[in-house]
């Protein structure tokens, strides 16, 4: 029982690896190190012989397709492929227990795909050279290998792989070894193609070749797409705070300036004394800073508004269909839960934070870069009248410029 466990423990590890590299990993398989592809390739070369052992077996005791398969080749065919599933097996084993070996990893680097062509290629030999499922499978082998596999590996395998095709196809053709020896005189003397054996047989060969190839590519398609999404992320997003950045922010002011009909109001905020806390404390401190605020206006904003930093310890929310009054009490709401929020620093000190907020609508007369003014010229406003405050761009009519201390 125990025992049963830790196979089921291992099992579980390995395959939560296995899910984290394919599904979650930003490393592309693509890029992946030639030995963790080989190790791969070998998995899959064993669920192949293990899907044609049941084939075989099947149809063999059969009495409806047992007259389609070559009894004095058949024990041939079972222990060869027993004898392929073993070194697959094997080499798996010995490639988790020596991974860390360079000399084995380059070994496992080239063997990998030689002896899952060449075991590909003779079975591709017994159920015939020239077979559609025998040249569809070459074809899926040289373009799996092309994307997956540098070139250098790639035609040092593929240049004996396709002599001994040519040799097997110039024997095969002159008689002097059997056309697809799996197959019974009934069946190669026959019309096959109107089999249903050999057209099973067909798809049974090919298949596994075909699921591994769509498997392969819908890996490097998805890893593709997440990558993808990943970069347009880092593209879009501040690295510290994990807020957009100012380059984001200038384009979805483009695109709600381009939908005239869309208002949206501005609310720029500036912490106050933030060259204070750096200075006194760090800039590690300033980071946290950041953070703590990026994470308060994420929270209190809703999922269709913009939060973004527009620049040092300056941030910006772009509110989507709110008036100015909706605006001013986010605004103020944010500026509540800053001035309440505390940092216990490493030294056992409370650090206490608070903002100063800028708020401006929107309007049809108003360009983005103008609408960013007013909130800004409101800013400066709530600065001068004692900074941790709220002003809009209506009070700047009954305000005059003052120095900011």
């Amino acid at each position: 029982m125990n025992l049963f466990k830790k196979i089921y423990a291992l099992v579980l590890h390995y395959w939560g690896r296995f899910r984290f590299h394919i599904h979650e990993s930003d490393n592309l398989i693509i890029n992946w190190p030639n030995f963790d592809k080989g190790v791969l390739l070998l998995i899959f070369g064993a669920l192949c012989q293990v899907s044609a052992i049941k084939w075989y077996l099947f149809s063999y005791f059969s009495e409806e397709d047992r007259i389609w398969i070559n009894p004095d080749f058949f024990l041939i065919r079972i222990v060869s492929v027993l004898v392929t599933l073993t070194i697959f097996v094997v080499m798996i084993a010995v490639s988790f227990r020596y991974k860390r070996n360079r000399k084995f990893r380059k070994f496992i680097s080239y063997f990998s795909p030689m002896f899952f062509g060449g075991a590909m290629i003779y079975a591709g030999y017994t159920i015939g050279i020239y077979s559609p499922a025998t040249i569809a499978g070459f074809v899926n082998i040289v373009l799996i290998g092309l994307v997956f596999y540098s070139r250098k590996i790639i035609y040092s395998i593929a240049i004996p792989a396709l002599i001994f095709t040519i040799v097997i196809s110039y024997l095969t053709f002159n008689g002097v070894i059997r056309y697809a020896p799996l197959f019974s005189d009934a069946l190669t003397n026959g019309e096959f193609y109107h089999n249903e054996f050999w057209i099973g047989s067909m798809a049974e060969v090919y298949l596994p070749i075909l699921l591994v190839s769509i498997l392969f590519f819908e890996i490097l398609l998805s890893q593709w797409r997440r990558r993808e999404r990943n970069i347009k992320r880092m593209s879009q997003t501040d690295v510290l705070t994990n807020v957009f950045n100012r380059r984001y922010i200038g384009e979805q002011l483009s695109a709600l300036e381009r939908k005239k009909k869309t208002a949206y109001a501005v609310i720029l905020l500036d912490l106050d004394h933030f060259k204070l806390i750096n200075d006194q404390y760090g800039h590690e401190v300033g980071d946290v800073v950041l953070q703590r605020v990026a994470a308060i206006l994420s929270a209190t904003t809703r999922e269709q508004d913009i939060v973004g930093r527009f620049g040092g310890e300056e941030f910006i929310l772009i509110l989507k269909e709110q008036n100015l009054q909706q605006a001013i009490e986010i605004a103020e709401r944010c500026r509540k839960i800053i001035e309440q929020e505390e940092i216990q620093l490493e030294t056992k000190e409370i650090l206490k934070m608070s903002a100063s907020f800028g708020v401006a609508l929107s309007q049809s007369t108003l360009n983005k870069e103008q609408t960013i003014r007013l909130a800004d010229r409101a800013l400066y406003l709530a600065k001068r009248q004692g900074r941790n405050q709220v002003r809009n761009y209506l009070e700047l009519l009954n305000h005059t410029p003052s120095p900011i201390y």
